[in-house]
């Protein structure tokens, strides 16, 4: 059974998700400029071009964004086109360039908790968690998923993890699931610090609410 999106109004824009509006949150509560929807391209090998509107550009980042509910919402093949630079999503700001990757699209799924943990055998304090995501970055010719954790300094970036495919365009479908995957989910983090603003991002978004045009 699929759950229909609910169109969200918020900051003088209509989401077409309230998960992308609560995201339009984070940010907001982050100080991360954001622009929603700024433009549509076509993306893909000559002859197999198809049109991709992503959902948010973030300036200051010069990234790409793209927010899906659940892993099954999301068109692999478009995003993996769409994160090789020569006929994938241009670069308005210049290219964001890690340890020689081109970081290319970050994938952000339901905003995942961020809390304290307690050691469930002898109850005490066992750190912080946060929720980690993917980011889609390119490497001469390769395709990366590395991961992506917001922190007060501003995003903190892994750009190579599992090799996804490369520019032929070719796809390594078998690596799915082992090298590669789960671009949703993200993960997460545990650490001995708790990020204070990044945690305190995670609460707003989760529990903002948008009924009866009230601001979060």
């Amino acid at each position: 059974m699929s759950i229909r999106a609910i169109e969200t109004s918020y900051a003088g824009h209509r989401f077409r998700s309230r998960l992308e509006a609560r995201w339009a949150v984070f940010f907001d509560k982050m100080g991360i400029r954001w622009e929603y929807e700024p433009q549509g391209y076509a993306v893909g090998p000559d002859g197999g071009r198809k049109p991709y509107l992503p959902d948010f550009w973030l300036p200051k980042e010069k990234l790409w964004v793209e927010v899906k509910g659940s892993e099954e919402q999301l068109d692999v093949e478009l995003l993996f086109h769409a994160a090789i630079p020569h006929y994938g999503l241009p670069d308005p700001a210049g290219p964001h360039l890690i340890d020689e990757h081109q970081v290319r699209l970050l994938i952000l799924g339901p905003i995942g908790p961020a809390d304290a943990l307690v050691d469930s055998t002898t109850g005490e304090h066992a750190g912080y968690s946060q929720p980690a995501h993917t980011v889609l970055t390119f490497r001469k010719g390769d395709v990366f998923q590395g991961m992506a954790c917001f922190s007060a300094g501003g995003i903190d970036i892994t750009p190579e993890g599992g090799l996804v495919g490369n520019d032929g365009p070719y796809i390594d479908w078998e690596g799915r699931g082992t090298r590669w995957g789960n671009w949703v989910g993200g993960g997460g983090l545990i650490s001995e610090d708790r990020d204070e603003a990044a945690h305190a991002a995670y609460r707003a978004a989760r529990s903002a609410r948008f009924e009866h045009g009230q601001t979060p």
